[in-house]
């Protein structure tokens, strides 16, 4: 869509496009003013997010990362979410108690590796 001149600007979310550097690249060869999101994500995933955001060369919009709340709970004791519009930056560290309480089921958690395998298997073809 870049490309192509049928757009105005890019969103961006870190998990999907495989980590920062790779969303930074993205942005990069899009060429376009980037809002950054997140994807439903905790608070390690938004610490990843505003990783992004502080790395881009601006930042004219402001970013989506406010998605924490829509969670029960997460899984650090200090969650990241914004207050007045703003997210204090700091580390964001899982903790294990709550990891554990939030686990996937086995059955789940092997469906979602399977899926990663796979994925990974077309990306390498």
């Amino acid at each position: 869509m870049a490309r192509a001149g049928a757009a105005d600007l890019i969103v961006v979310k870190v998990a999907p496009l495989g980590g920062v550097r790779r969303a930074l690249d993205i942005v990069a060869q899009a060429g376009l003013p980037a809002v950054v999101s997140s994807a439903l994500d905790t608070s390690v995933g938004i610490r990843a997010g505003l990783a992004l955001a502080a790395a881009l060369p601006e930042l004219p919009y402001a970013c989506g990362l406010g998605t924490v709340r829509l969670f029960a709970s997460d899984i650090t004791q200090d969650p990241l979410v914004p207050d007045d519009g703003a997210i204090r930056v700091r580390e964001a560290v899982a903790d294990e108690g709550l990891l554990e309480r939030y686990a996937a089921p086995a059955e789940r958690r092997e469906w979602w590796l399977d899926r990663l395998r796979r994925v990974h298997a077309l990306l390498e073809a």
